[in-house]
């Protein structure tokens, strides 16, 4: 796994230094923290977490970095109504599970929703990729009892 982090962490630094930007200490800590993410973090959120051990680190710099990683394919942002963009550092195809309430993001592997056709071209939309998001709520909201922040969406 963390052979797999490094290669990720060396890949997505050479195209940040193919596109003119330098691997700055501010963003090999955020590359770090990003690419190990699996909880689809905010900008913000990735901003606040990398901060403490970077107090220089700006918001501008999480933004573009994150929206330079999208450019490249190294990322995905994923939306969904009422939060905050989020990003997503695995590019593969997989489905997400979304907490109407809490605003949680779980990845769901779904061999068949992997096997879903595109839209034929015929139909005028050229199609080249989908995810799935479920919508719900999360273990721990369904236990909590009243939705919390449902009004969001």
């Amino acid at each position: 796994m963390e052979a797999k982090r490094a290669q990720r962490l060396s890949n997505a630094a050479a195209a940040l230094r193919e596109r003119g930007l330098p691997l700055t200490v501010q963003r090999r800590a955020l590359l770090e923290r990003f690419l190990g993410c699996t909880d689809h973090p905010a900008a913000d959120t990735l901003h606040a977490h990398v901060a403490r051990r970077i107090p220089g680190l700006s918001r501008a710099t999480v933004y573009r970095t994150l929206e330079t990683l999208v450019e490249l394919g190294l990322a995905v942002r994923i939306a969904h109504p009422g939060w905050e963009v989020r990003y997503d550092p695995r590019v593969d195809q997989h489905h997400h599970l979304v907490c109407d309430a809490c605003g949680a993001v779980d990845d769901w592997e779904a061999p068949a929703l992997a096997r879903l056709p595109l839209p034929p071209r015929s139909s005028g939309f050229q199609a080249t990729r989908y995810t799935v998001q479920f919508r719900g709520l999360c273990a721990d909201c369904a236990r909590s009892g009243p939705r919390r922040g449902a009004a969001r969406s």
